[in-house]
């Protein structure tokens, strides 16, 4: 099976946001159009009808925004497969994505067969109900403990999900590498990393603890995140810069409902001890950009992770990620490659808290896990998956979550350094 996984998935690998830029043979529409058809009917389809299953079967529908018009023309057209009935004005991303489609060179072949093995994984991983729900943040205790949902994006934007995708759950730590993307492109990499740094802790993420230079250790732990959400145009009220990360992680996530849960963020505000307690030991050792409102810091970074997604929106995030910082349902840059490298480098070497080294060494994928029990899996250059079940480990990531990505590796040869350890 490794083999096999490892034939039809590196030949994938490192390619990212190919289709931002359009086609690059310049053929002509009409022309491409033409060729595009010849090509289904020499496959048996025939019919508009017969195309739509095909590309539905490979995880691509009216719902992927790319593709809905096109799509939509063609659930109305009659007769048999013609260039004319795939819309006026089709994007040129549009039809790239459609000749990879009818072409079998999307980012996940066999669509059908990998759906099936990750709902195997899925459902070993829901039969382990150890670990128990975060209740130190008293609206988290709320949540159902057998709550287990399950979304795969892949970076062509193909869906799949499973169980309670459509559940919305507050991201908590997993809205850390977006902040983190946020300030680095508002403020660049010298100023962010003059004040937070980038080396794991070995520590909680909650530990009061800075490293050598006085700065917190990096931004997937409490005070880095504080940090970042300090460097966040600092001039503005908390409200119109949580209205900016609301709106950056809404285009993350592909044009997908983001709120606020208030009753978490007013809850965090009841339980913000330790927290503060972060804020004024950066503040003591000048940490903080001079002139900080640490206040209205400590404020913002509680709104961020009171920020809420589901899964399936959780994924596209994640693909996005895997895509070099285009989200791959909308075709809309997010964020530069270089801010993606950044945040990949310390999601897979910091976002699993004091479990991060093991989770690396094991599975070999950046994620981002947060107490709420989501998980944000990254595969560079394929997709990605969000997850969402709140029993956790002691570390505080999410039990079944850990479990799936260890029996998904298992599998496909996903880990980032599977490449050198093929025949």
């Amino acid at each position: 099976m490794f083999r096999s996984g490892l034939s039809r998935f590196s030949r994938f690998r490192g390619r990212r946001a190919r289709f931002e830029h359009g086609p690059q043979d310049g053929a002509g529409l009409d022309t491409r159009l033409n060729a595009l058809c010849d090509e289904a009917r020499a496959m048996g389809l025939n019919t508009p009808q017969a195309l739509l299953e095909y590309l539905d079967a490979r995880g691509l529908d009216t719902a992927l925004p790319r593709l809905t018009n096109c799509l939509t023309a063609l659930s109305r057209a009659e007769g048999p497969l013609a260039p004319d009935q795939f819309g006026a004005d089709l994007p040129l991303d549009s039809l790239d994505l459609l000749e990879r489609a009818v072409g079998d060179r999307l980012a996940i072949p066999d669509f059908a067969h990998f759906c099936h093995r990750v709902s195997g994984f899925f459902s070993y991983a829901r039969d382990n109900r150890r670990g128990q729900i975060a209740d130190y943040i008293p609206e988290l205790a709320h949540q159902d403990e057998d709550g287990f949902g399950l979304a795969l994006c892949s970076i062509d934007g193909q869906r799949f999900n499973l169980g309670e995708a459509q559940t919305g759950f507050c991201l908590q730590s997993v809205v850390k590498p977006l902040n983190y993307a946020l300030a680095l492109a508002l403020n660049g990499e010298s100023l962010v990393h003059t004040h937070v740094g980038r080396e794991p802790s070995g520590r909680r993420f909650n530990e009061l603890a800075l490293d050598p230079d006085g700065r917190p250790h990096n931004p997937m732990i409490n005070a880095g995140a504080i940090m970042c959400a300090a460097l966040i145009r600092p001039a503005q009220s908390v409200e119109a810069r949580a209205e900016l990360v609301r709106r950056f992680v809404l285009s993350a996530a592909g044009g997908a409902g983001c709120t606020l849960d208030e009753a978490v963020y007013r809850s965090e505000l009841e339980t913000a001890a330790r927290n503060r307690s972060l804020v004024n030991m950066m503040d003591e050792h000048d940490a903080f950009p001079p002139g900080t409102d640490t206040k209205a810091a400590l404020d913002l970074y509680f709104r961020t992770c009171a920020l809420t997604l589901d899964c399936d929106a959780l994924s596209v995030v994640a693909a996005m990620l895997a895509n070099g910082g285009v989200c791959p349902v909308t075709g809309h840059r997010v964020i530069d490659p270089g801010i993606v490298r950044h945040t990949l480098s310390l999601m897979l070497t910091c976002g699993m808290y004091d479990y991060s080294g093991e989770f690396a060494f094991t599975v070999g994928l950046p994620a981002k896990s947060g107490v709420s029990g989501g998980l944000m899996i990254v595969i560079p250059g394929v997709g990605g998956f969000g997850l969402w079940s709140p029993r956790l480990d002691r570390q505080g990531n999410s039990v079944r979550g850990v479990e799936f990505c260890q029996r998904l590796i298992e599998d496909y040869p996903f880990h980032i350094f599977a490449g050198v350890a093929s025949e």
